[in-house]
């Protein structure tokens, strides 16, 4: 379950979200450092986690490491994937050229997300794949890909 959002905290124009792909999923729940920065920033600045369910799809497998993994997605917010998400993301796709379909919705989920949130809104999506997201997400200036 997500934490839910303080009022009238600034983001002192860093970030008012957090999106993870599975390495950054996968990374924040072994508590790797370089996530675990970006993680306490977000916590400060009361910025929002979000998860893609298709990245939790990608990562838990049904074992005893996945209790690490439910652990950081109790403090996301895990976003469903729905046909407008599909078409978003088949969309990126097309402009992209590329066939990196969960990368695609990964992005359309940060979009989608920012879009609702209304404008003037920034988001960091930890990936270690930042040259598939950075094509999808080309021109997409309030979307800042960070390699982790």
């Amino acid at each position: 379950m997500a934490r839910p959002r303080r009022r009238g905290r600034a983001t002192s124009g860093l970030s008012d979200l957090l999106v993870l792909d599975a390495e950054g999923l996968s990374k924040a729940a072994s508590g790797d450092p370089s996530v675990h920065v970006w993680l306490e920033r977000a916590r400060e600045l009361d910025a929002e986690v979000i998860v893609s369910a298709v990245t939790v799809s990608e990562v838990v497998r049904g074992v005893a490491r996945d209790a690490r993994l439910n652990q950081t997605l109790k403090a996301a917010e895990v976003r469903p994937v729905d046909e407008a998400l599909g078409r978003r993301a088949g969309r990126l796709l097309g402009r992209a050229r590329s066939d990196a379909t969960i990368d695609a919705l990964v992005a359309a989920t940060a979009l989608t997300v920012l879009e609702r949130r209304g404008g003037g809104r920034r988001c960091m999506l930890l990936t270690s794949d930042p040259d598939d997201l950075t094509a999808l997400l080309a021109g997409q200036t309030e979307v800042h890909v960070i390699a982790v």
